[in-house]
């Protein structure tokens, strides 16, 4: 089996704000401007939602050690952080690791509802340490090394196509009496 790149449920709604991020920073913004009307916001979401996938495997690493870092919280072993992360897994293994989420979801929504109720008391996992700094870490990652460079490259692809386009345009129909 192949190494899966961080889950859909897991990017889902990060990929969406860092989507919306990256198409307002200054770099889109003034490459949008560059392109001179070749694709607009939309446009580049619609593709960039397309590709989440492959955008999102590019920082496969960071999303693996985010997941570590949050197991390791949770007091999940290593071995279950590793499947989790994307190893192979038998259907076994997918039942035990799907039960252990569900475990360690569990634990969060009960040790959620204890600080609520006692207004403090056990840290969720994601709100340790070595959690929140390996998850900034992976969404700084998706952000400056995978989303923002794809939108780029979107609009240099559709530009050079236009350029490319507009040439075929201009260029002066072959004189069939030359030989």
């Amino acid at each position: 089996m192949t190494r899966a790149g961080p889950s859909v449920p897991e990017t889902a709604v990060v990929f969406e704000r860092l989507l919306d991020q990256a198409l307002n920073s200054p770099q889109v913004l003034d490459a949008l401007d560059r392109a001179e009307g070749v694709a607009d916001r939309e446009q580049l979401r619609t593709r960039a939602i397309r590709a989440r996938t492959a955008i999102t495997a590019a920082v496969t690493v960071e999303y693996q050690e985010y997941l570590r870092a949050r197991s390791a919280a949770e007091g999940v072993s290593d071995e279950a952080a590793a499947r989790r992360a994307g190893g192979p897994l038998s259907p076994s293994a997918v039942l035990v690791t799907a039960l252990s989420a569900v475990k360690a979801a569990w634990r969060w929504v009960a040790a959620a509802r204890r600080d609520r109720a006692a207004g403090a008391g056990d840290t969720p996992a994601g709100d340790a340490p070595d959690v929140k700094r390996a998850r900034e870490t992976w969404e700084l990652a998706l952000l400056e090394r995978a989303v923002v460079p794809f939108l780029l490259g979107r609009l240099e692809e559709l530009l050079m196509r236009e350029r490319g386009d507009r040439a075929a345009r201009q260029k002066p129909a072959p004189d069939a009496s030359v030989p």
